[in-house]
């Protein structure tokens, strides 16, 4: 079925000006008013609803080498995006199905059919999509369950742990019956550590990272750690390392302390202890694990619905004008949970 485009003649999308160095500046951005393309095969209309801002969009915008390819310079950035079909020849993917896609950034979209997926579990809020039952949720399911391999009775320490992925990784660790040591950057984030289900947490400007990661230990009643699932890298991770069990894993998840550093940051001086524990420490990137996503999928959605998980989610507002102000947030750490921009007033 095809249907007239319900918009105006243009939208708005944030396109790549500069390359940042260090803290990303309003220069190195600009929200533009683009004339909307004729649709052409293979491809549907998007109204975006609403999208995501995450930590490895700081790498995209750089034009680092990493994992993701670099955001083109003149050209709108990408991002996770729930959305509402509003024009489609494809009978999979009709007129008003939600779906999700990575062309944010942007009020519209036209979008691939090969890249762009119909929720499977439209019944619940499009935010839950793009944090616990998004990347930020399938990221922490597979830490905790393939990499990390987290079993009852383990000690588990989860940086950044008010974050989107560390909240939902806390949440899923006790659920396998882990004792679960959180960080965090703020009293009212340790505050929702303990109430996601930490038995210990602690705010991590308060001191030493080793010396505040024995406290918390000491109040959990745990000597050493089984498994730490790694956000922040830099001196959390030293001091994590100090005190593994033998056997330990961790989870390289993402370092969010280095993002805007302009220069090379030294690694942890202790690696040593790894070969004195016999630990294994093992990054991981969601790319490799997309086989188990509608096993992870299903999991989740019932864990919601039954109110066994909950989403963590901070909504910046300003629509698409608010979005550059959302990504500096989350990166300040302003942001609790799964940093979100409303897209539309109905959302």
């Amino acid at each position: 079925m095809s249907t007239h485009p319900t918009t105006t003649a243009t939208r708005l999308e944030w396109v790549l000006r500069a390359r940042p160095s260090g803290r990303p500046r309003p220069s190195d951005v600009e929200l533009v008013d683009s004339p909307l393309a004729e649709r052409g095969p293979d491809r549907v209309r998007v109204r975006n609803l609403v999208m995501s801002v995450e930590p490895y969009m700081r790498g995209r915008m750089g034009g680092e080498a990493t994992y993701a390819e670099p955001y083109a310079l003149g050209e709108p950035m990408l991002a996770p995006t729930v959305g509402i079909v509003t024009e489609s020849d494809d009978p999979a993917l009709p007129v008003g199905a939600h779906v999700l896609h990575d062309l944010g950034w942007r009020t519209e979209a036209l979008v691939p059919v090969a890249d762009c997926r119909r929720l499977r579990h439209a019944d619940l809020p499009a935010a839950v999509h793009l944090s616990v039952l998004g990347i930020p949720g399938m990221t922490a399911w597979v830490g905790i369950d393939r990499i990390a391999q987290v079993r009852a009775g383990d000690v588990v320490f989860v940086s950044s742990a008010a974050g989107a992925v560390g909240s939902t990784a806390v949440q899923l660790a006790k659920r396998r019956g882990a004792v679960v040591i959180g960080s965090a950057g703020s009293p009212e984030k340790v505050a929702l550590v303990r109430d996601l289900g930490a038995d210990a947490a602690f705010d991590h400007h308060d001191g030493p990272a080793k010396d505040l990661l024995r406290e918390a230990m000491a109040e959990a009643g745990v000597t050493a750690l089984d498994v730490y699932f790694d956000n922040v890298g830099g001196e959390q991770l030293e001091a994590a390392i100090r005190v593994l069990a033998d056997h330990a894993r961790i989870a390289l998840c993402g370092m969010i302390s280095l993002y805007n550093s302009a220069e090379p940051v030294p690694g942890p001086r202790n690696l040593l202890r790894l070969i004195w524990r016999r630990a294994r420490m093992e990054g991981f990137l969601l790319a490799d694990h997309l086989d188990a996503r509608e096993e992870f999928e299903d999991e989740m959605a019932t864990l919601v619905r039954e109110g066994h998980i909950r989403p963590v989610h901070t909504e910046f507002p300003g629509g698409i004008s608010g979005a550059w102000d959302a990504f500096v947030g989350m990166l300040d750490g302003t942001a609790t949970g799964k940093a979100l921009v409303p897209l539309d007033p109905a959302t």
